[in-house]
């Protein structure tokens, strides 16, 4: 019985169970190695001759020819984005989706690289986006097309739109988001002013619930220098009061900005 025949009869043996098959009777060096176990029981003489053939069929497979090592991506001389800033990808994505264009827009105005561990959730998660993906594809550089060579599925969508010369254009500027008439002031006044005015609306009811996404639009697009205060001054809503779960929300989307634009400051090399 050759090791192959030997080792189709165990598979199966095992598979009716030893209680209604006994195991197949091993010849040569497995059979002396079978015998040699002073093991009566069928299950037990089994187990060896499994772990006996198994050795013997590892030992004779061939090594394949060798395969030609993986051509790395381009160099990319711009720095990594830090560590603290991959985090708040991650948090933005998942809370404040609002952000992600402004964080990939001051990533590459500032002249840092995409770290290489957010390059194909980025990719992945703007297959259909062709607007958002083409600024991926500049913040990741050389490591985006060598990725999605070996990684198909990282490819844009069949069914994406192209962009237009106008789109083109238009990359390396931050979408519109509505504001209200009655709050686009808010877009150009100092921090405190715009907390100021947010508190005593949410305190005397005048914004509320119903206003969350013009009140997060007005944050995600105000002065950044003035982000710190607004964070500070609906932070000291009264819990008490009816807009006390709303000032926290903002108050977090204000800080949360703020963070993630310090994270994104010039890299050294760019200071110097």
């Amino acid at each position: 019985m050759t090791v192959d025949e030997l080792w189709a009869e165990l598979v199966t043996t095992s598979l009716l169970g030893t209680d209604r098959r006994d195991p197949p009777e091993a010849g040569g060096l497995i059979g002396d190695l079978v015998a040699d176990t002073a093991r009566a029981d069928p299950s037990t003489r089994m187990l060896a001759a499994v772990a006996a053939c198994t050795a013997v069929r590892r030992a004779g497979v061939r090594p394949a020819d060798p395969i030609d090592p993986l051509a790395p991506p381009s160099s990319d001389d711009r720095a990594e984005c830090v560590p603290a800033a991959v985090e708040r990808w991650h948090h933005i994505i998942t809370s404040w989706p609002v952000l992600e264009d402004e964080w990939i827009l001051t990533l590459v105005g500032r002249g840092w690289r995409l770290a290489a561990e957010l390059v194909p959730p980025a990719l992945h998660r703007h297959r259909r986006d062709s607007i958002r993906r083409a600024r991926v594809l500049v913040a990741a550089g050389p490591l985006a097309d060598w990725l999605m060579d070996h990684v198909p599925d990282l490819a844009q969508t069949p069914s994406a739109r192209p962009l237009t010369s106008i789109e083109i254009d238009r990359l390396g500027e931050l979408p519109e988001l509505p504001v209200s008439p009655e709050l686009a002031s808010l877009l150009t006044r100092r921090g405190a002013e715009v907390g100021g005015v947010i508190a005593v609306g949410l305190e005397d009811r005048t914004l509320a619930e119903a206003h969350r996404a013009v009140l997060v639009n007005v944050i995600a697009r105000c002065v950044p220098e003035g982000l710190p205060d607004i964070a500070e001054v609906l932070g000291a809503v009264d819990d008490r009061s009816a807009g006390f779960g709303l000032a926290s929300v903002l108050a977090d989307l204000a800080l949360t900005r703020y963070r993630m634009l310090d994270e994104l400051a010039e890299p050294p090399d760019a200071e110097s």
